[in-house]
């Protein structure tokens, strides 16, 4: 396996720490640094490209679809899940720094 990126390492951390997902509205289009502590918070690019290593996955969420109900075409918010193969590359720990 290739080697993770700063990023992509710390965007599978968070998976991890967040009890193996995260929804998808918490996390920024790009990259990002933490104003405080300056660590690395990992934007959609990164867990996109995680995704394309299989590493990550987004779900998919369809629509209500209640006519007549207050709710339909109500859809819930999508999450980022980690894969085995994900937990397998954090747990190797092979980054580049």
């Amino acid at each position: 396996m290739n080697a993770l990126s700063e990023a992509e390492f710390a965007a599978l951390r968070l998976l991890v720490e967040g009890g193996g997902s995260v929804i998808e509205w918490r996390v920024p289009e790009t990259n990002e640094r933490d104003p405080v502590f300056g660590t690395q918070i990992p934007g959609h690019t990164t867990y996109r490209r995680l995704e394309r290593r299989g590493l990550v996955f987004y779900t998919i969420e369809e629509p209500f679809d209640l006519p007549g109900d207050p709710l339909n075409g109500f859809c819930f918010t999508r999450e980022i899940y980690i894969e085995d193969a994900g937990r397998a590359a954090l747990k190797a720990g092979v980054h580049q720094c």
